[in-house]
């Protein structure tokens, strides 16, 4: 066996489900497990219809394949008790692995600032009832998050996914002992900010992903993104780490071992 098939390659946060993969969903998967990957792990969204069926039948084609679900920011106006129910029968499944991904979004608002946070703080108490880990969608509002946690008195594994905030957040981050994870955000010419974030990342403490089909890196930025590229993520790191991508590998696969060890 080649060395890159042993290289354990994780994509943490993905959309399998989207119907940008119609027709090539499996292939995708069949790729990324023969070149190297030891892990995906992809969202369900339960306010899309049939994104959470959709997601059983990829869980059901391949075994390292894992899953989340929870009520996304920009929905928070349509949350429902019917919602609610749907997340917790997904999160009964034996692969699902943390309740997200939930949080804020100040940027976009696509739901009103008091609904997101009132959505967002019955998903924080969704994951403390199943015991699983939370896994964050921040967009300019990482103080209010970090805030709500701390009111909260969450105790449980975090995960800031797709982390696009400071420097001086990401370092409050580390200190409570959450996790980041970086996208293809970090190959992009003008992010100069989170490549240096990365540099003081612990690689205890790290993730990556694609959130495919978005977010593809240099040079494919603009085309449909893929777990696949989630390779180029990870080189990306390593380079900026100047450790090895079997290194990186090893932390972030024994990362994901930890939060499963709830």
């Amino acid at each position: 066996m080649s060395n890159e098939v042993e290289m354990n390659f994780i994509d943490f946060h993905c959309h399998l489900d989207y119907k940008d993969f119609e027709g090539q969903r499996k292939k995708i998967i069949d790729e990324c497990f023969s070149s190297g990957f030891s892990r995906i792990v992809t969202v369900a969204d339960p306010y899309e219809k049939g994104s959470h069926e959709r997601t059983l039948e990829i869980l059901e084609y391949n075994n390292n394949i894992s899953c989340m679900t929870a009520a996304h920011p920009h929905n928070a106006d349509q949350y429902t008790s019917e919602i609610e129910k749907k997340i917790f029968k997904f999160l009964e499944n034996k692969r699902a692995i943390a309740v997200g991904e939930a949080g804020l979004d100040f940027h976009y608002n696509l739901s009103t600032p008091e609904n997101q946070l009132k959505v967002f703080k019955r998903q924080i108490n969704i994951a403390r009832e199943v015991k699983m880990p939370l896994l964050i969608h921040s967009r300019e509002a990482e103080k209010e998050i970090l805030r709500t946690l701390e009111q909260m008195e969450f105790n449980l594994p975090v995960i800031f996914h797709c982390y696009t905030g400071n420097m001086k957040d990401a370092k409050e981050i580390l200190e409570r002992g959450y996790y980041i994870s970086i996208s293809g955000i970090v190959t992009f010419k003008k992010s100069d900010y989170l490549r240096e974030i990365v540099k003081i990342l612990p690689i205890n403490r790290i993730f990556y992903e694609t959130d495919s089909p978005y977010l593809s890196p240099e040079p494919f930025r603009g085309k449909l993104n893929t777990p696949l590229r989630a390779k180029i993520v990870a080189e990306k790191i390593a380079g900026i780490k100047n450790i090895s991508i079997k290194e990186l590998n090893k932390a972030v696969n024994r990362n994901f071992n930890s939060i499963m060890n709830l």
